[in-house]
């Protein structure tokens, strides 16, 4: 079909993501990179130095617009102290922009902002932030608003919520600032609802400002849209305009339950890793391990293959299957068991060949006859032992930590064989700071209100701490009456927790009720908050335009916000229709920056399109990104681009007024702390960022794709 006169085809970068870092203008995702040991952005593409040379590539593909956008630590120091030199280099980007004969849009907050904000002003969901953005709006537009033709004025701020509460699928936080250790759901939601209305604030006041030195300045956002069936996003629009009420039944139910409902026990301790679950709390680590194999003294053969035929007994719980699927030879006979102490048993009796798991439980120091048993193979795997608690147990988790700190030298002994260590590395890594409050403060601090400090009041006045232990671990074991490092950690946390280590009552639990017995009523309303809450409110980027359209209840969207918008934005890459519900956890693969295997849905881009027309009939739409890594859910990019364009074209028949398509993006880039490979290069030019010291664009097959569809939808006009 024709397109009308004016459409824009374009491409984009963001700075974070291409500007190479600077130690002395760094934000908080630099320091996000650096305490949660993510890949650092380090050179990226160096596009502050090559600019001119990726929007010549841009004009040479036949875009007419290209987005970028302003790095805020680089051009305002601290609060109000501008740097003039930075601004004027942005002034020359866009000045480059328009000599290649192409339209300019300006992102000012694309995920970054200022160390100084956060760490001086409360971040954004400080009191002072609507305004403090929107004096640094006014700066840029002071700068170079004679040249933006449109601005966004935050990149995606559904995401931004993810520095404020965790997903379900995963006990960090995605991206900063995150909030402080012992945070509890309820404190996740406060902040959430400090940040939305702050955003819908700054952003009005800054388009104001913005307007205020060109009246006819477009002003927007570009909200991330999820494509899903029109059923469910009609419940998840409803579930953000009705957030008091859903709010309001979840403190019903969990008020005071929250952290002192009772479980079974307090904490879990025994062959725990931190992948097993997301439902709850884990301390540092206290163990190094990995998968092994274990046979008898006289076993004839030798390494893994020897297996192939012969009956080997395995576990059925945590991450075994999955461990010994890998491992192990395809033709040898698995026999599952329950616990280790049977396996072993069995081994014992010449009725299976070898046991497959975790070493420390395998063959433990204090095992009677250990001299029977030898290890075939050792070092299949390298992971690390964790305690467990319900979520909400900050304070405990404290004391916990702690205990598995001075519990170190315990581990002397078993440090002497390979397959047991100290998890020094793995423990450093694991105690990185959870939110850029304790990078700031240097700890662990936390302000009362925020604490969870109920469930160990609730243990003192019990007068003993309730500590689940696997029953086949040494010391609850009948084959290992003598007290193993299980039971020591144990006596050392309730030394710690309640100055005495006699005051600990032992739950001997089958290990495949390691974790069930933390379950409680507030644990799983506490997921099901979180799944809801994702959904509804934070996955759902429909709450923008909600709010902006007069939907949203006036605690979320202040009325100063309401219509202040010139034009519609959305950023589109992934949706499930109904049929595929069911691979809903498909979503998760892209959140953990596995983009190839995200989901891919066109027709979800023609409903969004359709949708925010019927709520915005008389404003413009702009597709601000649409994007795809090499191939993904089995389409390749360049089917990706050509399929997502139909379905403009399908919106642009049904009369929708769609006025730009911007590809994202014209370059590789880093992708927000993930390691750079096809799961995370979305550029129509590859640059190898690792690699290649000369940082070369590389064009890709797409770029030519690219190229074509633009040459034959000019010349259809």
């Amino acid at each position: 079909m024709a397109l009308p006169n004016g459409f824009l085809f374009g491409t984009a970068n963001a700075d974070h993501q291409v500007e190479a870092y600077d130690p002395d203008r760094e934000d908080v995702w630099d320091l996000w990179e650096r305490y949660q040991g993510l890949t650092p952005r380090g050179r990226a593409t160096d596009f502050w130095n090559r600019y001119e040379e990726d929007i010549a590539a841009a004009a040479s593909m036949g875009c007419r617009l290209f987005r970028f956008s302003i790095a805020w630590a680089r051009v305002e120091t601290s609060a109000g102290v501008f740097d003039e030199e930075a601004l004027a280099h942005y002034r020359r980007v866009a000045e480059c922009v328009r000599s290649h004969g192409m339209k300019v849009m300006v992102t000012l907050h694309h995920f970054v902002w200022p160390v100084w904000l956060e760490k001086h002003h409360g971040g954004m969901i400080g009191e002072k932030f609507p305004d403090l953005f929107a004096s640094y709006a006014a700066k840029v537009a002071d700068t170079l608003g004679d040249l933006v033709d449109w601005w966004i004025t935050f990149n995606e701020p559904s995401q931004l919520t993810f520095g404020y509460i965790r997903p379900w699928w995963q006990n960090r936080y995605y991206m900063p600032p995150g909030l402080p250790r012992g945070t509890e759901v309820e404190a996740e939601a406060e902040a959430v609802g400090k940040l939305v209305p702050n955003l819908f604030r700054a952003h009005a006041r800054a388009r104001s400002r913005i307007k205020a030195r060109n009246e006819a300045a477009k002003v927007g956002v570009n909200p991330l849209v999820t494509g899903f069936p029109t059923w469910l996003q009609m419940l998840m629009d409803w579930g953000a305009c009705h957030r008091g009420l859903s709010e309001a039944v979840f403190k019903f139910t969990t008020k005071g339950a929250l952290v002192s409902e009772r479980g079974e026990v307090d904490l879990v301790i025994g062959g725990i890793t931190e992948g097993d679950q997301t439902r709850f709390e884990f301390s540092d680590p206290y163990l190094r391990t990995g998968k092994a194999v274990l046979v008898l003294e006289g076993y004839e053969g030798e390494g893994l293959n020897s297996l192939a035929g012969k009956e080997v007994g395995v576990l059925g719980i945590g991450n075994q299957p999955a461990s010994w699927k890998r491992d192990l030879p395809a033709q040898a006979r698995k026999k599952v068991f329950a616990n280790y102490d049977e396996a072993r048993n069995s081994l014992a009796e010449g009725k299976i060949h070898a046991v497959y798991g975790d070493a420390f439980f395998l063959l433990p120091f204090e095992l009677k006859d250990r001299e029977r048993f030898r290890f075939l193979a050792t070092g299949l795997s390298d992971e690390h032992y964790v305690v467990a608690a319900p979520h909400g147990h900050g304070r405990l988790m404290d004391r916990v930590n702690r205990a598995v700190a001075l519990f170190q030298h315990d581990l002397a002994l078993a440090c002497e064989v390979p397959w047991i260590s100290q998890p020094e590395q793995v423990a450093k890594d694991a105690q990185r700071p959870l939110s850029l409050h304790e990078v700031f403060v240097g700890g662990d601090s936390l302000p009362d209100s925020m604490s969870s400090g109920r469930g160990v009041r609730r243990i003192r006045r019990r007068g003993k701490i309730r500590i689940g232990i696997r029953k086949d671990a040494p010391g609850v074991s009948h084959s290992c009456e003598k007290e193993g490092l299980e039971l020591r950690l144990a006596r050392r946390i309730a030394l710690e927790v309640l100055g005495d280590e006699s005051k600990l009552e032992v739950e001997a639990l089958d290990p495949c009720e390691r974790l069930e017995v933390l379950q409680s009523k507030s644990s799983w309303l506490n997921w099901a908050w979180r799944f809801w809450g994702t959904t509804s409110l934070i996955a759902n980027a429909n709450w923008w335009y909600l709010g902006t359209s007069g939907r949203l209840p006036e605690e979320l969207c202040p009325a100063e916000a309401i219509g202040a918008q010139d034009f519609v934005g959305l950023d589109y890459y992934w949706g499930l229709p109904t049929w595929r519900l069911h691979r809903f956890r498909l979503l998760e693969e892209a959140a953990h920056g596995r983009f190839l295997r995200a989901p891919v849905w066109p027709q979800g881009l023609f409903h969004a399109l359709q949708r925010f027309h019927r709520w915005f009939p008389d404003q413009e739409l702009l597709i601000v990104e649409n994007g795809c890594v090499p191939s993904a859910d089995g389409m390749t990019r360049g089917d990706y681009i050509k399929a997502h364009f139909a379905q403009v074209e399908r919106a642009l028949k049904k009369g929708v007024p769609v006025k730009a398509y911007n590809y994202w993006s014209i370059t590789s880039n880093r992708e927000w702390g993930h390691a750079f490979d096809p799961n995370t290069d979305f550029g129509l030019l590859f640059v190898d960022l690792d690699k290649d010291s000369q940082l070369t664009r590389v064009k890709t097959a797409e770029a030519k794709i690219y190229r074509e569809l633009i040459e034959e939808k000019s010349v259809q006009r």
